[in-house]
């Protein structure tokens, strides 16, 4: 009988051990996983802090466009902590609800986009910059349709971390393209339309005609 107890004792003790054993174990991985999880969002947290940047425009973010191609002045700044590169892109954008003067965006046109450096050449679109440097580009557009007119477009500015890819700075520029009545050099009628100046020739000649016969 005491043989009975001791060995049921025995079981139930080491019973006790491995739940304890296990128990601590679940809290050891569960206190290992909550460390883990915060070293690596503070390795993030950092690292995002460290790719910062901003993208500003130099002037009105909203222009008329002019007949020939409209050019928008963009600042690209590191305000991050440490050297970083930026890829730098433009690209159309209609995912907004309403145009600067509250019109649709539904119908907003496509435009050609093209970066500059200042001195007007081919802009490097990867941008190295150290801590607080910053530099200016110019964004110019031009139309795709020229039979598209009196309406909006829209376009993003977009500059990429190289180093935190999913850090984005971006900024949106807004072009109006007016009526053709309306429209500056570049979209009236030439000048030497050679029909249209023999007609007006002919018709000058006439005039002058019946003016010698009344005379008569």
């Amino acid at each position: 009988m005491r043989t009975k107890t001791t060995l049921e004792k025995t079981l139930k003790f080491v019973h006790n051990c491995k739940f304890i054993f296990s128990f601590k174990n679940n809290i050891f991985q569960k206190n290992l996983f909550a460390i883990l999880f915060c070293l690596i969002s503070g390795v993030s947290f950092a690292q995002s802090g460290s790719c910062n940047s901003e993208v500003i425009i130099k002037g009105d973010n909203e222009q008329k466009f002019n007949g020939f191609e409209t050019s928008f002045l963009i600042q690209i700044k590191n305000t991050g902590t440490t050297t970083d590169s930026y890829q730098l892109s433009a690209e159309n954008f209609s995912d907004f609800e309403e145009n600067p003067d509250g019109s649709s965006s539904q119908n907003n046109v496509l435009l050609n986009n093209k970066l500059e450096s200042k001195n007007n050449s081919t802009l490097n679109k990867t941008i190295t910059l150290a801590p607080e440097e910053s530099v200016e580009f110019y964004v110019k557009l031009s139309l795709v349709d020229i039979n598209k007119l009196d309406q909006w477009n829209g376009t993003k500015v977009i500059a990429t971390s190289s180093s935190c890819p999913e850090n984005k700075s971006q900024v949106i520029i807004y072009t109006y393209i007016p009526p053709k009545k309306t429209m500056g050099i570049g979209y009236n009628k030439h000048s030497l339309d050679f029909k249209n100046t023999m007609i007006l020739r002919k018709s000058s000649v006439l005039s002058l005609q019946n003016i010698v016969v009344v005379r008569f």
